[in-house]
Order: structure tokens, then C-alpha cells, then sequence
């Protein structure tokens, strides 16, 4: 099937330049290119990308988005895709600085550098005493309460019982409850 002729370059939403290239836009402008072939190949991917209806592409018969990005020109590059390679690069060239100075600062202090290692190995050593310690402490707080389950299943008496106040509340607290009754 052939493509809808239409306008001068005979592709929809292509136009010619008087400088002798094809221009395709779509609300966004989608670039130059050499041919007009190549700009209705661009302007269908990009129809297809924004789910554009079939009458409106100037190769109607290719089927999916997939097809029509592989018979397309090179990446499309929009001024969402400007922006985005701006700040990347602004972020890189912070990076690039950073290690710089890292890398001065590095030759002009190395005993620093060495006491930076050894902070870190401290660190490293306590932090690790730290999760030993907690992991301990969270190993005798569950062997305590499977203890205590234990015990109460194995009791024969009752929460309301008074001799269950006596064994499990200090004598002198019981005592000062039982003197001011």
C-alpha cells in the first residue's frame, strides 16, 4: 500500500525546506532529515508512540510500535531529552570535580587519608559490636517470653489467684499494699 500523498512532500506532516531537507513535526518538532521518507518514518513512530489513529499515518500498513521505531531514523531527540542530557551532564561534571579535589586533597594530606581508613575500620569494628549486642539482647528477650509462656501454661493457677500476686510481685511492694488496706 502507498503512503497518503499529501502536501509538497508528498508525506503528511512533512514538509520541505528551501534549503533542500524534509521537515516533520507533530505538535513537538521531530527534527530535520534528509530525505521526506525519512521524516514520515519519523512522524509514524512518533504518531504510534502517542497512540495516534492509523488514518492519520503515512505508512498505515506497519503494524506496531516496535516495527515502526526499527524503520524510523536514529533516536528522536526532543527538548524533554535536552533537558535530561543537561542535567546529567551538569551532574557529571560536579561528579568529575569532586573526584578531583578528592584526588588533591588525597597527595597534599596522606596521613589523613590514612586516618580516614582507620575511622572507618573503627566504625566498622562498633557497628558490628552494636548488631552483636542487639541480636543478644533480642535472643534473651525471646528465650525470656517463650520462658514465661511456658511457665504460665505449666501453672495451674489462676491470673485472679492471690498466691500468683504473691509469687510474681516483690514482697515489700505486696506488703505495702496489704498494710494500707
Amino acid at each position: 500500500m502507498l503512503p497518503h500523498r499529501r502536501g509538497s512532500s508528498g508525506y503528511g506532516d512533512v514538509r520541505a525546506r528551501p534549503s533542500g531537507a524534509f521537515y516533520a513535526e507533530m505538535r513537538l518538532g521531530l527534527g530535520m532529515f534528509d530525505t521526506a521518507h525519512e521524516g514520515a518514518r519519523a512522524y509514524d513512530a512518533t504518531a504510534l508512540r502517542l497512540w495516534r489513529p492509523r488514518r492519520e499515518m503515512n505508512f498505515p500498513e506497519v503494524a506496531t510500535r516496535e516495527l515502526a521505531q526499527k524503520l524510523a531514523p536514529p533516536r528522536l531527540v526532543t527538548d524533554e531529552d535536552r533537558h535530561d542530557n543537561r542535567r546529567r551532564e551538569r551532574r557529571l561534571s560536579i561528579t568529575e570535580m569532586d573526584e578531583e579535589a578528592m584526588a588533591v586533597w588525597g597527595q597534599r594530606f596522606p596521613e589523613d587519608v590514612v586516618n580516614k581508613r582507620e575511622f572507618y575500620t573503627q566504625r566498622r569494628v562498633e557497628r558490628w559490636a552494636e548488631r552483636a549486642a542487639y541480636h543478644e539482647d533480642m535472643h534473651t528477650r525471646k528465650a525470656a517470653a517463650l520462658f514465661n509462656i511456658e511457665l504460665k501454661e505449666a501453672s495451674t493457677w489462676d491470673s485472679d489467684d492471690e498466691r500468683w500476686i504473691v509469687a510474681f510481685i516483690p514482697t515489700s511492694e505486696w506488703e505495702e499494699d496489704t498494710t494500707e488496706s
